[in-house]
């Protein structure tokens, strides 16, 4: 036989395919740069609201988990550390004995008004911690402040971010908690209050008389563990120890709190569904870009298949023009999220790198869905288009 079967074209590589693929977006400037500003805003939008909703969860858990307590004994009747009841005092001693534990410690809790130097009044939760260890009281004391500086009756530690809100507050100011005069001692950092109260710290008697709590009982036990002990197994001692009582670790009580914040609260509602509707958002600009483009490029992709472009080709070539507008918005999206949040500090927007990892992957599974619709129109093409008018 004279004649002879050609081999097809070769496939080809994933630099030509994206090459190619550039190539075309570039060829309607306008349309995909739109496109590109969507994807931007979709990315900034889903970074801000998750990052907020990250922030507003760490307000919710400092309490807990920046104090340095261990395990924390409370009410059977709590679901968070502002739905709780009251335990009987004499716990502390008997946690302090139980196997494992290196220390108890009496922590109580309530609310009260407090007057500003300038007369103005605000809602705030009263702490009482109690000497040598003043355990429950925040790790992190503001540069002057120390453990000291709480010694002495009539003495509490504000939030040094809530500076503001107390005309500026400095130690030695006096400040009124129902009626009574206290002096503020110093400052504290690292645990923010989420609710529209501030929180005060001051000496476990005079938190008991500023807020009127019973002598014989306490809000929490804290508890450290001793060295070298698994506090899981501690926890386990001691609630079999107090069956009648809630006994968690600083991580499931942080868990506790997150999980009671998000169900009896609206705010993980709003920023979840903020979050989903800004992928949405950025899909739907993508799909419609890339859609309209297939229409609008149909002769090329039918001559693509008329000279041996597999279905697989024509997918990767949809799939990197998608994936293009992908990592361009997200390099600029999070650009400019770091920016306003760099300017913004005062916003609780924390970045972590599940967050950065997180909007990357909805960012591209976005697009990539997108991308779905066009790829449907651009594989029913017939070749002939090429030849028809």
């Amino acid at each position: 036989m004279n004649g002879s079967i050609h081999p097809p074209p070769p496939t080809p590589g994933p630099g030509r395919l994206a090459g190619l693929a550039l190539r075309m977006l570039l060829d309607t400037p306008m349309k995909s740069l739109g496109t590109l500003i969507g994807v931007v805003v979709s990315v900034f939008l889903m970074a801000q609201q998750a990052s907020l909703l990250g922030g507003i969860l760490g307000r919710v858990t400092s309490l807990v988990g920046k104090s340095g307590v261990d395990i924390w004994i409370a009410s059977a009747a709590t679901e968070s550390t502002d739905a709780t009841d009251t335990i009987p005092a004499s716990k502390v001693g008997a946690a302090a004995g139980t196997p494992g534990v290196a220390w108890a410690a009496p922590v109580v809790q309530g609310f009260g008004k407090v007057t500003r130097p300038d007369g103005v009044r605000e809602l705030v939760k009263v702490l009482g911690v109690e000497a040598p260890r003043y355990a429950g009281l925040p790790r992190t004391l503001a540069p002057g402040t120390s453990l000291a500086s709480l010694r002495g009756s009539g003495r509490i530690l504000l939030n040094l971010k809530d500076r503001p809100a107390f005309a500026m507050a400095r130690p030695g100011d006096r400040v009124e908690v129902e009626g009574r005069a206290t002096f503020v001692a110093g400052f504290y950092e690292g645990v923010d209050p989420h609710s529209p109260y501030y929180y005060v710290f001051a000496n476990l008697d005079d938190a008991r008389a500023l807020t009127a709590f019973p002598p014989d009982r306490i809000t929490y036990a804290a508890v450290g563990v001793a060295a070298g002990e698994d506090p899981r197994a501690v926890r386990a001692r001691l609630q079999a120890r107090f069956p009648d009582a809630l006994v968690r670790t600083r991580e499931e009580l942080s868990a506790m709190e997150e999980r009671y914040f998000l169900v009896r609260t609206p705010v993980g509602l709003v920023f979840g569904l903020g979050s989903v509707v800004a992928a949405l958002v950025g899909a739907a600009i993508v799909a419609v870009t890339l859609y309209s483009t297939a229409i609008d490029r149909a002769r090329d992709y039918g001559t693509l298949k008329a000279i041996g472009a597999s279905r697989r080709d024509l997918l990767s070539l949809l799939l990197a023009q998608a994936w293009i507008f992908a990592a361009a918005g997200y390099a600029a999206g999070m650009a400019a999220f770091l920016v306003v949040r760099a300017h913004l500090p005062q916003l609780p927007m924390v970045v972590s790198p599940h967050l950065v990892a997180g909007v990357a992957l909805a960012a591209t599974l976005s697009c990539t869905l997108a991308s779905l619709a066009a790829i449907r129109r651009v594989l029913k093409l017939d070749p002939a288009v090429v030849f028809r008018s």
